[in-house]
């Protein structure tokens, strides 16, 4: 993906020398787990950032979405603040009344794939609009370059910055606490209501 410029952040594709960066910011600040629920380590953060640069390659190659996280660069100091992208969502997004009716979907069991919005910012970076300015432009990109129907975002129900931001961009945010994986689910479509919120935005 080419980088997307707003009016404070660069979002462009990782290199190999934001290793220290992300890792002080993913790892260290914002205390991620792996798959086992254990602390990263540095080790396992390069092998991420290895797989994640060679995945751009690869998504062009097969002309998938440009699913993968992307850096996200101050545009006057150039500081590494976080990250931000797309993912595919496997999900029983049927279980929320809201998606039943846009998706008309008839089976609540059944996985649903969409392509789903995340994004995070360094705790010294937070509550200044960061996440939103870097979520607003990658919505804008996907709905308005990759003509994406919907986009979802996914996240837990402690998580009130996020939720905040989901609202903020103009998402209908439904709740599903005692779902494990999927406890809020923010979904946008793209449409004239979306095509307001963008003038909005300005």
């Amino acid at each position: 993906m080419k980088p997307i410029i707003t009016e404070r952040l660069t979002i462009r594709e990782f290199r190999p020398n934001d290793l220290g960066e992300i890792y002080r910011i993913l790892d260290v600040e914002l205390k991620f787990k792996d798959s086992n629920q254990q602390d990263s380590s540095i080790g396992q953060r390069k092998k991420w950032l290895d797989w994640t640069i060679q995945g751009y390659e690869q998504n062009r190659l097969l002309l998938n979405p440009p699913y993968g996280d992307n850096a996200i660069i101050l545009k006057d100091s150039l500081q590494l603040i976080g990250t931000c992208g797309f993912a595919p969502v496997l999900a029983p997004l049927g279980l929320i009344p809201y998606y039943r009716y846009i998706a008309d979907v008839s089976d609540i069991e059944r996985n649903y794939p969409e392509v789903g919005l995340f994004f995070a910012i360094s705790p010294h970076y937070q509550c200044r609009g960061f996440a939103y300015e870097a979520a607003m432009a990658l919505m804008n990109y996907g709905f308005e370059k990759l003509k994406l129907q919907r986009i979802v975002g996914i996240t837990h129900i402690q998580n009130n910055p996020s939720i905040a931001v989901l609202k903020r961009l103009g998402m209908r945010v439904e709740t599903l606490p005692n779902q494990k994986l999927m406890q809020v689910v923010g979904i946008a479509e793209n449409n004239d209501e979306w095509k307001n919120i963008i003038k909005k935005a300005g």
